[in-house]
């Protein structure tokens, strides 16, 4: 038995191996790192980050009652985020918030084709008390 030499078994078969080929065109945003006390260096611990999309301000409510079921980073302050992105340009970047009272909240933004690093520090800086 040979095997199919017609023009629409080829057409078939690219559009399968084409097809498959941009359903697989995701990249994983990988996002790692510590936070640190911006006045001393000290890691932070059980600081709460949330991943957040480019259109919200802030996204955690403090009294909100789920709230201490968010990630937190660990007692040496590493935290480590990922997610699925679209496409080969990794779209839209993996943006994170951190926050802890008595600190300033942070908003971080990353994109992989924008900066290659993935492991971050972060600094909070203390609120000013009046």
């Amino acid at each position: 038995m040979q095997p199919c030499q017609t023009p629409r078994a080829k057409a078939i078969i690219l559009s399968f191996l084409f097809f498959g080929f941009l359903i697989s065109c995701d990249c994983i945003q990988q996002l790692q790192g510590f936070v640190i006390d911006a006045e001393t260096g000290e890691p932070l611990s059980n600081i709460f980050y949330t991943r957040d999309n480019l259109l919200k301000e802030k996204p955690v409510n403090i009294n909100d009652p789920l709230y201490n079921y968010y990630r937190k980073t660990d007692s040496v302050g590493w935290f480590l985020d990922f997610r699925l992105a679209h496409g080969l340009r990794c779209k839209p970047p993996l943006v994170l918030w951190f926050e802890k009272e008595g600190y300033k909240p942070v908003r971080l933004e990353w994109q992989r084709n924008k900066s290659n690093r993935d492991t971050l520090v972060v600094e909070l800086h203390r609120k000013e008390t009046r």
